[in-house]
């Protein structure tokens, strides 16, 4: 997935990216996406930049006149879709920034999306913004605070921290003492940390950068759940140097604490069936989206979906569902990396998680729900549904068995612990031949569609 589709852009946006931990990174991404589809995107600070970072993109047109330079880059939009600019270099060789009203002119241009970076960090993970920024103009519709998860743990200090004392401020503490997840959260969500400057009407969102690994993803989370109690609205968990600059898009407050997680398996190619198989129709939907109506249902809340292989197209398919997007770079290498996946997007609390097969449009909402009542903490820590004998999915699985999943390598789902633990499964009877019926062949689903009679 994409970090465009991630954010959700409107057909036109001026989106200022604010904070530490990537924060360059992630415009040069962003501006790299947008002009590859098609976009036309200019990219400058209102504070400053290195030259070497905007000429990673561009070569930057500067001059102090801002009528000027809203005419050359006029002219250069002619025959150029990603445009750097600024207003000049100071005496230390950086790049000055733009004034407001040259932001508001370039921005009347026909162009899709002015890019800008509005504060330095000096390559920390984690900032307080001075007294004289982030320099955000009015005409921004869109805030995007950054900040590296590698901070977690680290001393609030210098380089890990960029302005110690004024983070320490926010947070009302010393400077002593490791950063926790919730120092996180309030510096990014705090009015003068993350979220000073924005103007009115504008979209505010976090996105933490460097997730790398199941354990930062975790941690992430509870950042990320962080946020959405100070009245956050939308959390991408990226890495954003990388091929796959978005790992988890993260919206609203996590359901109740003890209540059973709801994973959706996407991720898979689908090869056997030439490829593109979730996107299939079914009765006028496609195959993913019914399959996660499906698991809304019967959950009641959000429920995550674990994506990998065509993740912008799968996730254009659930638009306006309210679940948790996870992406799974790793899907080629088997069915474990995705339930891995899945684990790190659930809430920090989750006592169990539901695993759900995409493929499996048969299973119903009163199969789910039968699953989720049968389970009981301190029970067996694995239940299955079985009809006429013969056990399917969706697998149940108690978290004090996620240690062994994370464990898994390639092709491997639940089936392996349930064999290696039989004494914790609990058998649920269910009057649904849908829970061993995939769609993985065309046979299977001209079948399916032949059939296709309620359970």
């Amino acid at each position: 997935m994409q970090l465009r589709q991630a954010l959700d852009l409107k057909t036109k946006e001026i989106i200022t990216m604010v904070g530490a931990g990537g924060k360059t990174s992630a415009l040069i991404c962003l501006a790299r996406e947008l002009a590859a589809a098609g976009k036309r995107v200019i990219i400058a600070p209102t504070t400053r930049m290195l030259p070497g970072q905007l000429s990673r993109l561009a070569e930057p047109i500067l001059n102090s006149d801002g009528n000027c330079l809203t005419k050359t880059v006029k002219y250069r939009l002619q025959r150029e879709n990603l445009i750097t600019c600024g207003s000049g270099i100071d005496d230390r060789g950086k790049v000055m920034g733009l004034d407001a009203a040259t932001v508001a002119a370039l921005g009347d241009l026909d162009v899709d999306y002015l890019l800008l970076e509005g504060d330095g960090a000096a390559g920390a993970l984690l900032k307080a913004p001075a007294a004289y920024e982030p320099v955000i103009p009015p005409v921004a519709t869109m805030v995007i605070a950054v900040a590296g998860l590698p901070v977690l743990g680290r001393p609030l200090a210098p380089p890990f921290v960029h302005r110690p004392r004024l983070v320490a401020g926010l947070l009302g503490r010393g400077e002593d003492g490791p950063l926790a997840t919730a120092d996180v959260a309030k510096v990014l969500a705090h009015p003068d940390g993350g979220r000073k400057g924005v103007p009115p009407g504008a979209r505010w969102l976090a996105l933490l950068n460097q997730a790398e690994g199941y354990d930062l993803l975790r941690r992430g989370r509870e950042v990320a759940a962080a946020i959405f109690n100070a009245g956050g609205e939308k959390v991408i968990l990226g890495a954003v140097a990388t091929a796959n600059p978005v790992r988890q898009v993260l919206g609203g407050p996590d359901p109740p604490a003890g209540k059973v997680g709801v994973i959706v398996l996407a991720a898979g190619a689908g090869e056997r069936m030439g490829g593109g198989k979730l996107l299939l129709p079914l009765k006028g939907q496609p195959l993913v989206r019914r399959v996660v109506l499906t698991a809304l249902e019967a959950a009641g809340d959000k429920v995550v979906v674990v994506l990998g292989h065509e993740s912008d197209k799968m996730a254009a398919a659930l638009a306006g569902l309210k679940v948790d997007l996870a992406i799974n770079p790793a899907y080629r290498l088997g069915l474990s990396t995705s339930l891995q996946a899945g684990l790190a997007a659930l809430p920090p609390r989750t006592p169990a998680a539901l695993f759900v097969l995409a493929d499996q449009p048969g299973v119903t909402p009163a199969v789910l729900r039968q699953l989720l009542e049968a389970y009981r903490p301190g029970g067996r820590r694995i239940i299955v549904p079985v009809y006429r004998g013969r056990r399917g999915n969706p697998v149940l699985i108690d978290r004090g068995l996620w240690p062994q999943i994370l464990n898994l390598k390639g092709d491997i789902g639940a089936r392996e612990i349930i064999r290696e633990y039989p004494e914790e499964v609990l058998p649920v009877e269910v009057s649904c031949p849908g829970i061993f019926q995939d769609i993985d062949t065309p046979a299977d689903y001209r079948a399916w569609l032949q059939e296709n009679s309620p359970c």
